[in-house]
């Protein structure tokens, strides 16, 4: 690796606790201009010193995630699982071997489920085909061990009656509207937690976004019931925060005045959660994720095309949609074994 290239990457690292995706972007644009055509001397070598250290590479790793616009979240599965692997092990990120890998995929399954092996195996064929691709390594030591076999993970869903009880449960206005925006959106909890008040066209219903995941634009839509419940919402509200929803409670702001604040995640699955035990569903964890796939579901058994659900999920390809997200209840087989005998 060139002098340059050390240095561009040092600077990247120390600001990508600073600097958002888009800015960190930018700065490693500008930083490839602006020092085009210039040469380093001998001088700048101390920055390299440390560029086989493990804690370095899997630093230079995670930056390079951000730059390419990875969520935050996946990359601490990517830092926490590499890291784990080379303290285990005890050995350079150049050292590592097929066996290695196999050895700590092996000790791991002991205290994990197939599918999260699976996970953590991806984890790590990430960072090391990252290190193979930028020249830092001769080859994956990953790529070679065979595919995990995973077990199927039931689709948790809420059934029709139990997504009548939860809309029946007694409720404020604030939380009537979030519940029926989940269920009749499908967004994730990240995309409601982001969500404007401009991001929603109350004549219409339409509800536009930038997706939590991919960072494109998507639009999805309020059912009769939620509009109107989201209406009698916003109605109530005295505050000028843009957020669609607020905290109940108000905090005291730097000039001491009370304000409300933006409802954060940890929120919004209390009140999922809390709101499904008082509609007496004991059986499953309720999440907004639940939610999210109560309403794919409910879309596919009303005979919603699949690349449309795709689409309104905000996810990249149906294949996802239909296997992790569509649940084959009673419902949807026996739809289609009424409509093929029919043929």
């Amino acid at each position: 690796m060139e002098k340059k290239e050390i240095i561009v990457n040092e600077i990247i690292i120390v600001m990508q606790d600073h600097l958002n995706a888009d800015q960190l972007r930018m700065l490693d644009e500008v930083l490839c201009l602006k020092l085009r055509g210039i040469r380093f001397e001998e001088e700048c070598t101390e920055l390299s010193t440390q560029q086989d250290d493990n804690e370095y590479m899997i630093k230079l790793f995670a930056a390079n995630k951000q730059l390419e616009g990875c969520r935050e979240q996946t990359i601490s599965h990517y830092i926490r699982q590499n890291r784990d692997l080379l303290e285990k092990v005890n050995k350079n990120y150049k050292d590592i071997t097929k066996d290695d890998i196999k050895y700590y995929l092996a000790i791991y399954s002991q205290r994990a489920k197939p599918n999260t092996v699976a996970n953590v195996k991806r984890y790590l064929s990430t960072f090391y085909g990252w290190l193979h691709d930028e020249g830092y390594i001769s080859r994956n030591p990953v790529k070679a061990i065979k595919g995990i076999k995973q077990t199927e993970v039931p689709n948790r869903h809420l059934s029709m009656e139990e997504e009548v009880a939860v809309r029946d449960v007694e409720k404020s206005k604030r939380d009537e509207a979030i519940i029926d925006f989940l269920l009749s959106t499908g967004v994730r909890v990240g995309e409601i937690e982001a969500m404007n008040r401009s991001n929603v066209n109350l004549i219409t219903g339409a509800v536009t976004f930038i997706g939590e995941k991919n960072y494109k634009e998507r639009t999805v839509y309020l059912d009769v019931r939620a509009k109107k419940h989201l209406i009698e919402y916003l109605q109530t509200r005295t505050d000028t925060d843009d957020a669609l929803f607020v905290s109940d409670r108000k905090v005291r702001n730097e000039h001491g005045t009370m304000e409300v604040r933006r409802m954060r995640r940890p929120a919004y699955q209390k009140l999922v959660k809390s709101v499904c035990v008082q509609a007496g569903i004991t059986d499953k964890i309720c999440t907004v994720h639940v939610f999210r796939k109560t309403f794919a579901t409910r879309l596919a058994e009303n005979g919603c095309a699949l690349e449309i659900i795709q689409v309104l999920l905000g996810h990249s390809s149906a294949e996802i949609t239909s296997k992790h997200y569509v649940a084959k209840t009673q419902k949807r087989i026996r739809q289609e074994f009424e409509r093929c005998m029919a043929a």
